[in-house]
C-alpha cells in the first residue's frame, strides 16, 4: 500500500502517531507499507527520536515542497497553516496584517496552504505507480489537501483501492472560521471535500460524529470507524518515580490555547488550593497561549514545562498523579475525540476532562465512567478535584481495544475486503 501522509518523522506532535504506528505493525498482517510525503515540511513540532520508530521494511519517498509559511515568515510574521484556535490580543496595526494573512490563507490556498504540492506530487506518484506493483493507496489528512493527490492518483488509476482517513473534520472543522473564508472559497471547499468522498472505496473517521457531516444516512457504511490509539511497546519498562511528592501532581500533555482554556478550572484550583491541606499543582507540558499564560502567571502552583518527545512525554505521564484532558470549546469539536484520550488510559492514573456535552468525548467517558465538565464550570470541577484525589479514586479502563496492533488489524481487515473485490 501507498500512504500518503504530510506529517512523517522527525515531525513530531499527535499527527505524525497514527500512521507512524500503523506502518510499523502492517508487515505483520502482509501489508507492506509505502509511505509518500514531503521532503522539506513546515511543521510546527519536531521529535527526532521518532526516527528510531520508523520500521526497516517501511520504504519512504520523499520530494520537495513548497511552503507560503516560510515566504511570510521572511517579514518577521508567522502565518498558521494548519490550526490557529488561540485569539490573542494585539495593537491595530498587528490584527490587520495577521487579518489579511489569515484572509489569504483561507481565500488562496483551499483547501489549504499545502494545496501547491498536490500537483508535483500526483505527477510524481502516478509515474511510481506505474513502474511498481500497488495493490491500495491510503490518505490521511489534515491537511487534507492530501485527499486531493489520493483523487488525482485515483482518476489516473481507477482499480487502485483507496482509503481517505480522516483523522479531522474537513469542511466543518472550528479553526475554519479563523480564516475569513469567503462564501466561494467555502463552496470551493465543501465541493474538494464532497468529491473526494464519491471517489473513495473507503472512508475511516477518528471519532463517530464525523461521518454525519461526510455521508448522508444511506451511505453511511462506507465510513469505518478506526480510533487512535496508544502502543504497548511505548509503555514498556516505564514506571513511576518512587520520590513521593507532597503535592498532587497533575499533567496537560499538548497544545492549550484559547478554545482551550478552563477558566471553570482554574478558578476551581485556586479555591482548592487556598482551602485544602493537599495542595495541586498543574504542568502544562507544551505549547500554552499567551492569554492562558498571563491567566495563570501569578499562580505558583502552575508549571509550565517545554514540549518533550513522545517517549519522555509518555514517561512524565506515568509520574503525574492524575491526567487532565482538554477538549475545544467549539461545536466542531463535538465531532472530534482527542487522541491523547487513550494513552491516557493507559497509564491507569485518574482523568479530569473538560468538553462539551453532548459530544463525542462525553459519550465515551460517560462508557467508561469517568468524570468530566464544561470548560466554566467552577463548582464541577472542584467535586471532580475531590474525587481524583482520593486514594482510590482510579477507575480502571480496559485499554486493550485502542492498542496500536489491534486498530492496525481492524484497518487490515477492510484492506482486504476492498482488495479482495478485484
Amino acid at each position: 500500500m501507498l500512504i500518503i501522509t504530510y506529517y512523517w518523522p522527525p515531525s513530531g506532535g499527535a499527527g505524525v502517531q497514527r500512521w507512524l504506528k500503523f506502518s510499523k505493525y502492517l508487515p505483520e498482517f502482509g501489508w507492506d507499507p509505502v509511505v509518500f510525503t514531503p521532503e522539506n515540511p513546515d511543521v510546527p513540532v519536531e521529535d527526532i527520536t521518532l526516527l528510531g520508530e520508523v520500521s526497516s521494511l517501511v520504504q519512504v519517498l520523499k520530494i520537495p515542497i513548497f511552503e507560503p509559511s516560510r515566504v511570510v515568515s521572511l517579514f518577521g510574521r508567522k502565518m498558521s497553516t494548519t490550526r490557529m484556535g488561540a485569539s490573542t490580543k494585539s495593537n491595530n496595526k498587528t490584527s490587520i496584517i495577521k487579518g489579511f494573512i489569515s484572509w489569504v490563507r483561507g481565500n488562496i490556498f483551499v483547501p489549504d496552504a499545502r494545496v501547491t504540492w498536490v500537483k508535483p506530487a500526483v505527477k510524481f506518484v502516478n509515474r511510481w505507480i506505474s513502474e511498481n506493483h500497488i495493490d491500495a493507496i491510503i490518505t490521511t489528512g489534515p491537511p487534507h489537501s492530501m485527499h486531493l493527490i489520493g483523487l488525482g492518483v485515483k482518476k489516473t488509476y481507477p482499480e487502485l483501492k483507496w482509503i481517505s482517513d480522516f483523522r479531522d473534520p474537513w469542511s466543518d472543522m472550528d479553526y475554519l472560521d479563523d480564516f475569513k473564508m469567503g462564501n466561494r472559497a467555502k463552496r470551493k471547499l465543501i465541493g474538494m471535500e464532497k468529491k473526494v468522498v464519491e471517489y473513495s472505496d473507503k472512508i475511516t473517521i477518528t471519532s463517530p460524529s464525523a461521518v454525519k457531516t461526510l455521508l448522508d444516512v444511506g451511505n453511511k457504511e462506507k465510513a469505518t470507524l478506526i480510533q487512535n490509539g496508544w502502543d504497548s511497546l511505548d509503555f514498556k519498562d516505564v514506571k513511576a518515580s518512587e520520590n513521593k511528592s507532597t503535592v498532587f501532581k497533575i499533567g496537560h500533555f499538548g497544545s492549550l490555547y484559547g478554545s482551550r482554556n478552563v477558566p471553570g478550572l482554574w478558578r476551581a484550583l485556586k479555591k482548592w488550593n487556598q482551602i485544602e491541606s493537599l495542595k495541586i499543582e498543574i504542568y502544562l507540558v507544551g505549547s500554552v497561549g499567551d492569554e492562558i499564560k498571563l491567566e495563570l502567571k501569578d499562580d505558583q502552583h502552575v508549571k509550565f514545562c517545554p514540549s518533550l518527545s513522545h517517549k519522555q512525554a509518555i514517561i512524565e505521564m506515568i509520574d503525574c498523579d492524575a491526567l487532565l484532558l482538554v477538549q475545544n470549546a467549539t461545536d466542531a469539536a463535538r465531532k472530534c475525540t482527542p487522541g491523547k484520550v487513550f494513552e491516557y488510559i493507559a497509564c491507569e492514573k485518574p482523568i479530569l476532562s473538560i468538553c462539551n456535552s453532548p459530544s463525542d468525548l462525553a459519550t465515551q467517558l460517560e462508557n467508561w465512567g469517568l468524570p468530566f465538565c464544561d470548560h466554566e464550570d467552577e463548582d464541577a470541577a472542584y467535586e471532580i478535584l475531590k474525587k481524583i484525589t482520593k486514594s482510590d479514586a482510579p477507575l480502571k479502563v480496559d485499554p486493550s481495544p485502542y492498542e496500536r496492533k489491534a486498530l492496525t488489524k481492524k484497518l487490515v481487515y477492510e484492506l482486504d475486503l476492498l482488495t479482495k473485490q478485484n
